[in-house]
Parts: C-alpha cells; sequence; structure tokens
C-alpha cells in the first residue's frame, strides 16, 4: 500500500522531533549525573532530604497501611483465640455439670439407702432387703418382681414394705425371684383404720380412668365419720397377712355413700418408681 505525500511529510517531522528531543535528554541526565559525582556531601544530603520530602507521604501512606494490615492480623488472631478458650471453657462447664449431676445422684441414692437400713435397723420386724428387677408395662400399677425368691425363705403372702410405708405382698414365689402384688391392685385388700378415731375399713385399689397414677380407697367406713383430708391411714393387723401399724398412705377426700363412707387414699410410698423394698420374714427377736 502506498504512503500520501501529507502522511510521509507526518512522519519525517515526527522522526526530526524525537531526535531532537533524544539528545537534549541525554544532555540533561549526563549533567546530572555529573553533579551528583561531584557534589559536595553537604549538597548530597540536600538533595537526598529533598528527595525523601518528596516520597515521605507515600511511605508514610505505605507503613500504616501495612500497621493496620498487621492489626488486623492480630485482631483475628486474638478472635481466634477468645473464641477458642470460650469453645474450651463451655465444655469444662458442661463436664462439670455432668459430674454436679451425677454426685447429686449418688448421694440421694446414697441417702436413700442409708435411710432404708436404718429402718431395717430400728424396725419391729425381721426384714429381709430385695431389689425390684422386672416391671410390665400393662401391670405397672399392680404387679412388680423382686430378686429374692424361695432360696432365700420366702413364702406366699408375705408382707412387703418400704422405710414409708406399705407396698403390697408377695404372691408368686420362685426359686430366686417372687411376684409383689402391690396394694394399689384390686386383688390386694388390707385390713385398715384411721389415725385418732375408730374408723376401720379395708384398703384396696380402685380403677381408675386417667392411667397416670394409681388410686387406692378405704371402704367400709360409717356414714358419720369425720375424716378429714391428709389423715393418715394405717394397717390394723386384722386378718393375720399385714402387721399392724405400717402405714398405708394419706386421706385425699371423704364422701358418703348409700350404704357407708368412703376415702380415697394417696398411697404413702410412691408405686411409681420404686427400686428397693423389705419383704417381712418374721418378728424381731
Amino acid at each position: 500500500m502506498e504512503i500520501g505525500p501529507a502522511r510521509r511529510r507526518a512522519c519525517l517531522d515526527l522522526l526530526r522531533m524525537s531526535r531532537r528531543l533524544v539528545i537534549p535528554s541525554v544532555l540533561i541526565f549526563l549533567v546530572l549525573t555529573g553533579m551528583v559525582l561531584f557534589m559536595s556531601p553537604h549538597n548530597m544530603r540536600r538533595v537526598q532530604a529533598g528527595f525523601l520530602g518528596v516520597i515521605s507521604p507515600f511511605l508514610k501512606t505505605g507503613s500504616s497501611m501495612e500497621k493496620k494490615y498487621r492489626d488486623f492480623r492480630e485482631g483475628v488472631k486474638t478472635l481466634e483465640q477468645l473464641e477458642s478458650e470460650n469453645q474450651s471453657l463451655r465444655v469444662a462447664n458442661q463436664v462439670l455439670s455432668a459430674q454436679n449431676q451425677t454426685l447429686a445422684g449418688l448421694k440421694t441414692e446414697n441417702d436413700r439407702l442409708r435411710n432404708a437400713m436404718d429402718y431395717k435397723e430400728r424396725s419391729v420386724f425381721k426384714l429381709m432387703p430385695a431389689r425390684i428387677i422386672a416391671r410390665d408395662a400393662a401391670t405397672w400399677y399392680n404387679k412388680v418382681v423382686i430378686d429374692r425368691g424361695e432360696a432365700d425363705g420366702l413364702q406366699d403372702d408375705q408382707p412387703v414394705l418400704t422405710d414409708l410405708g406399705l407396698v403390697g405382698k408377695t404372691a408368686v414365689v420362685a426359686q430366686h425371684s417372687a411376684t409383689v402384688v402391690l396394694i394399689s391392685d384390686e386383688t390386694c385388700r388390707v385390713a385398715a383404720k384411721v389415725e385418732g378415731t375408730q374408723e376401720q375399713g379395708i384398703v384396696k385399689g380402685e380403677r381408675t380412668s386417667s392411667g397416670t397414677n394409681p388410686v387406692i380407697g378405704l371402704n367400709f367406713l360409717s356414714k358419720q365419720a369425720k375424716i378429714q383430708p391428709g389423715a393418715n391411714i394405717y394397717s390394723s393387723g386384722v386378718g393375720g397377712v399385714f402387721p399392724a401399724g405400717v402405714l398405708i398412705g394419706q386421706v385425699k377426700d371423704f364422701e358418703v355413700g348409700v350404704l357407708n363412707g368412703h376415702a380415697t387414699v394417696v398411697p404413702a410410698v410412691d408405686l411409681t418408681t420404686l427400686e428397693d423394698v423389705f419383704v417381712v420374714v418374721g418378728e424381731s427377736k
């Protein structure tokens, strides 16, 4: 492609201008270099000071940015350390909480067993300790199985109790276990009396629609009985199975029926959370 005359002249002019600029630039550089080489130390320091004065703002800016970056990194590291320490403290707190709960549970269990053994020592009955080993959900309020049997000298119809009160009686005794019928069962009947009165009756389990807590009732009371809520109910000893004087529970309410009076009784023993019991195997000598 052929270049026009006008464009050729422009290129030539640009080339001449570049040549004219190169020579003065080289001369200026040589002069400055010579000045620096032959400059006195005092003047050299002044030049250096001026140069530093020109670039110092940029140096300060870079230094400030570097400091901020370093502070940021240290801050991030500190936050990470705090989070790690906080996590460690949370874990340690959970461990201590679990240990405290375990110790509290052991203390409660120890107190319960101590009270039970103290009761065994001061009881007028000869007691054999036993532990509940089985419980059917369908008969939760009616029967339990204990780890004592014929090999331990147990027989049918022996009273079962705790240090708090009456639990029931043995029913089916095997070689190394026995079924205990609870007082909340309809088939378990206990001759009882009301503390502070002449009133006597029969305690037996009652059907309940709530299915949450067992209910027992004291039947065959007189219609004129003045029984207040909270009155204690004890075994009377009539019938020969249950000894007299064992606490059964407290009166919840009293009502008069067509033929006689009836009291609803709250068992003295929490029959839903039983763990350890005593079987009365005779009288203490």
